[in-house]
């Protein structure tokens, strides 16, 4: 394979995530003896974090566009690095403060991470693949946290402090050689497919930036997904969505690993790519259906909960409601929370496969991936705050009922975004901003599309290949 191949650098930046990120969460819950839980509510537990997740999403935009890939990784490297070395300061000197502080650096250096990922998993497989890979992509954080969480389910209270340590230095070890790898990442502007062709990634600045991302947000495509950017994430917090045994935590963590079959389903070819998004879009919706309704039948219940004392704290009283719910309801849960990580994992790849759709331009697409990431981050951080003190499991609030309307709404709205995809990407940027498509151009549109494809393969073909 050759250095410069979308192929060879996929398999750079695979290796570097699995790494970098599936380390941290194959090792991180268990290493701290944390009971796993979801990323959000941890994110809502330590509100700095949390706010550093909504922010580090346009925070990647510009990194992405203005400095490159490879300098995001190695730095996102290092944050493991530090992160890898506050692990082993806990267990040699007890203290947590230095952990604190290098959890908000790792937050600071994985969104832009992720989000340059994405924008690599987007631009660099063929058309055929790309649902594909990026279902691959996302497997990696998924199936190394259902490996993490059910090692440290398996070691809560039984495993030794003295191999814990043994695992934290090996941890380290490969963290400090990961840099390396990244090292190995290429700008996206040297890269070139078989054909010769290099990838659409032009020239920008910091203004140019500032000035693209705020027509973004008023562009008609934009509008229309911003609801489903972070409805959902809003709609999981408020249904408050923890995960109090092994059972049910493995339960949702497989559920995520049905993006697989998604992303089989948005790439085979017996069908066009609009109507394979629609197909794709309606199932999603079939399956968030039937998680909300259990979900709501869950939450309504009347449970026994005759044995709480009045003299209790809430925490206590939370914690008596949740194996109640565990006790009485133990299969309707696993349920819930299989159908809630099908959703959860549908609907973060499907809206990037939609944002793939938009644009074949490096810089757009880093737009549009960077505002999702953020958004899906607010919404689970607001969520979590206007539920915060709500009872577990037992009670349906306005809120809820808001977020779940919120989030039928935004299916809607992308659907209409689904029914107007084109069948290929060669389309300007400039058809992007003003909401037209392919098939809506007029001629003399098209000619200018066409134009820009052939000039941009005039400027960024081999010699030998012209």
């Amino acid at each position: 394979m050759r250095y410069n191949s979308p192929v060879t650098q996929l398999v750079l930046v695979a290796i570097t995530i699995i790494l970098a990120t599936g380390m941290r969460r194959l090792l991180e819950n268990y290493l701290m003896q944390w009971t796993p839980d979801n990323e959000n509510l941890g994110y809502n537990r330590y509100l700095p974090a949390g706010i550093t997740a909504c922010f580090s999403g346009f925070i990647g935009i510009f990194l992405v566009n203005l400095i490159g890939f490879r300098y995001i990784f190695v730095f996102y490297t290092i944050t493991n690095i530090i992160y890898a070395s506050s692990m082993f300061v806990i267990y040699q000197h007890g203290t947590s403060n230095f952990h604190t502080g290098a959890m908000i650096l790792t937050i600071i250096g994985y969104y832009p991470s992720r989000v340059a990922t994405l924008v690599i998993v987007l631009a660099y497989p063929g058309e055929k693949w790309k649902a594909r890979a990026l279902a691959a992509f996302l497997i990696i954080e998924y199936l190394t946290t259902t490996i993490g969480d059910t090692i440290t389910f398996k070691s809560l209270g039984h495993s030794n402090a003295s191999q814990r340590y043994g695992y934290a230095i090996a941890y380290l070890c490969v963290s400090c050689f990961v840099p390396f790898i990244a090292l190995g990442i290429a700008p996206s502007h040297q890269i070139v497919r078989s054909n010769g062709v290099y990838l659409l990634s032009p020239e920008t600045n910091f203004k140019t930036e500032v000035r693209e991302l705020a027509k973004l947000f008023i562009s008609r495509h934009m509008l229309l997904l911003l609801p489903y950017m972070y409805s959902y994430p809003m709609l999981f917090a408020l249904a408050n969505m923890q995960l109090p045994d092994a059972t049910l935590t493995l339960m949702f963590d497989i559920g995520k690993l049905f993006i697989l079959f998604a992303g089989q389903l948005l790439d085979v070819q017996c069908a066009s790519r609009r109507v394979r998004g629609i197909v794709t879009c309606s199932l999603m919706i079939v399956f968030f259906a039937i998680s909300l309704g259990t979900t709501t039948a869950v939450r309504i219940y009347k449970y026994d909960i005759s044995g709480i004392d009045v003299t209790w704290s809430q925490d206590k009283i939370n914690s008596f409601v949740v194996q109640a719910v565990i006790t009485q309801q133990h299969a309707m849960l696993m349920a819930v929370l299989f159908f809630a990580g099908i959703v959860t994992g549908m609907v973060e790849m499907f809206g990037y496969w939609v944002m793939g759709t938009l644009t074949n331009d490096l810089k757009s697409s880093a737009r549009f991936v960077g505002t999702y990431h953020s958004m899906m981050a607010i919404g689970g951080l607001v969520g979590f705050r206007v539920g915060k003190g709500v009872g577990i499991f037992h009670l349906v609030t306005v809120g809820y009922y808001t977020a779940a309307s919120l989030t039928v709404i935004s299916f809607v709205m992308v659907f209409f975004v689904v029914r107007r995809i084109p069948e290929t990407n060669n389309w300007s940027l400039g058809s992007i901003a003003a909401g037209h498509n392919l098939s809506d151009s007029t001629s003399d549109k098209s000619a200018e599309i066409i134009a820009t494809v052939v000039d941009v393969k005039h400027h960024h073909t081999h010699p030998s290949q012209v």
